[in-house]
């Protein structure tokens, strides 16, 4: 048997990770989804340590792009299965800022294998599809500007997948939790599967436990705070906090999900947004791809994303924030990656400014030890298609023709200022070339379209 698959005893419980199974005496059995039962068995691999959120990610969808949600979602299901509280746990503790850990032995001693890949290189110190924040992260100065000093309190931010979206609302987290002087406390809100009231509920609440080390720094409990009715849950900690002359710094996450109780109840979202939006006591933050410009309509009077707007949006990555990220400037000079110039250069070309793609080829490129073959393997890599699908799936019908013709360099076929091709430019999915024209800013999606092509393309040298 696979050292990873052996039962082993957590309190009560029998956990056996090959079955998916928690029993306990009196015949009580629950079964766990898989992913479930892996980031409970990675937990049980080192009882009492704190495992990051990164690392059980890593260990438990390696290479494969998820939002934080998920593993938050994964470890409140076992909260539940497990009979466990967060706020007074026996099983599995938030440790805020840094991950989760195991309370307690786990026994007998053969638990989870799954181990974290190094950090070192070759290619390990680049994050390739989850959030990064503090040194790790680059770029985007003006719309971290723009938030935190900016005379407005409502943002909209936008971008395509993996273009940062959590990462930014990470980074304003760290920012502003570094920075006690601005007065703002921040609370990250995943909204990812929020359908109707009372999910919101609850993922407000999750959010709070999650910043109840920095509410308690400033004297508010949680419990004081929880209420079954969100719109209450949210007046009460900006009262709060206001009365204490702070400000409440609400960085919602994944807000697509507002779509889907739009359609429900425009009720509904119509006291989220005075919620959200309100003059004293708040600033808001709300990142998303570009679909819920469909909440820019709806209500004559008063439309959900008002107040947000304009958009800020997360394209392409500037020449020299891209060249830092490859270069990995914030390791020391021993530990970053062994590129050569042209390495740099090409990988920026075929990267196209995109952190996910940048971060990918550069991977690839440590670990085959050159540009052409990791090129080859990315273009074949069935996240980068996938990426790709879904992106063009974000878009209107007008925009995806535009991309498609570019692709197959047939030009964008239409005006240079309509506000379909300036929308494309501002996400980072087309550019304007040293000659003035129209072109796909992402070499690699039009290798993810036309195979064939790639050969040529190499041996000519683009």
């Amino acid at each position: 048997m696979n050292p990873a698959d052996a039962p082993f005893e957590l309190g009560e419980w029998l956990v056996q990770p090959r079955l998916n199974r928690l029993s306990r005496s009196g015949g009580t059995v629950v079964q766990l989804e898989p992913k479930m039962m892996d980031v409970l068995v990675c937990l049980a691999r080192n009882p009492g340590d704190v495992v990051s959120r990164e690392a059980l990610i890593d260990a438990v969808w390696p290479e494969v792009f998820i939002s934080e949600s998920v593993l938050t979602r994964a470890i409140a299901g076992l909260r539940r299965a497990l009979g466990d509280d967060a706020r007074s746990p026996s099983f599995i503790e938030t440790i805020s800022k840094r991950g989760y850990r195991l309370i307690g032995p786990a026994a007998p001693a053969p638990v989870a294998q799954a181990a974290v890949r190094s950090t070192g290189f070759p290619g390990g110190s680049y994050v390739v599809g989850q959030w990064v924040r503090a040194q790790g992260f680059y770029g985007r100065s003006a719309q971290l500007a723009e938030v935190l000093d900016g005379p407005r309190n409502g943002f909209w931010i936008v971008g395509t997948r993996r273009r940062g979206k959590t990462s930014f609302l990470k980074q304003l987290e760290h920012v502003a939790t570094a920075a006690p002087e601005r007065r703002l406390l921040p609370v990250f809100w995943d909204l990812q599967g929020v359908d109707d009231l009372d999910a919101l509920a609850f993922s407000l609440e999750e959010a709070l436990a999650d910043a109840e080390p920095r509410l308690e720094d400033v004297g508010l409990a949680v419990a004081e705070i929880i209420d079954p009715d969100v719109f209450r849950m949210l007046g009460t900690l900006r009262r709060r906090l206001r009365a204490d002359h702070r400000t409440l710094f609400l960085l919602c996450d994944e807000a697509e999900a507002l779509q889907t109780l739009a359609t429900r109840s425009e009720a509904a979202i119509g006291r989220l947004r005075r919620a959200l939006l309100a003059h004293d006591g708040v600033r808001t933050v709300i990142s998303s791809g570009p679909r819920l410009w469909d909440l820019a309509t709806g209500s004559a009077t008063s439309p959900f994303l008002d107040g947000f707007l304009p958009p800020l949006y997360l394209g392409r990555l500037r020449p020299e924030t891209s060249h830092a990220l490859i270069r990995q400037h914030h390791l020391s000079d021993e530990e970053r990656p062994e590129l050569t110039d042209d390495d740099v250069d090409a990988i920026c070309h075929w990267g196209g400014g995109h952190p996910f793609l940048l971060q990918l080829l550069s991977k690839r490129v440590i670990e085959y030890g050159g540009v052409d073959r990791a090129v080859a393997a990315v273009a074949g890599d069935r996240s980068v298609t996938s990426l790709f699908e879904v992106d063009l799936d974000l878009l209107d019908d007008q925009q995806r023709s535009i991309l498609s013709s570019l692709a197959e360099n047939h030009g964008p076929g239409v005006e240079d200022d309509s506000p379909a091709l300036l929308e494309l430019q501002q996400l980072g999915l087309v550019e304007r070339g040293d000659s003035d024209e129209i072109r796909v800013a992402m070499p690699l999606f039009g290798l993810t379209r036309h195979r064939s092509q790639f050969d040529r393309q190499l041996q000519e040298g683009v």
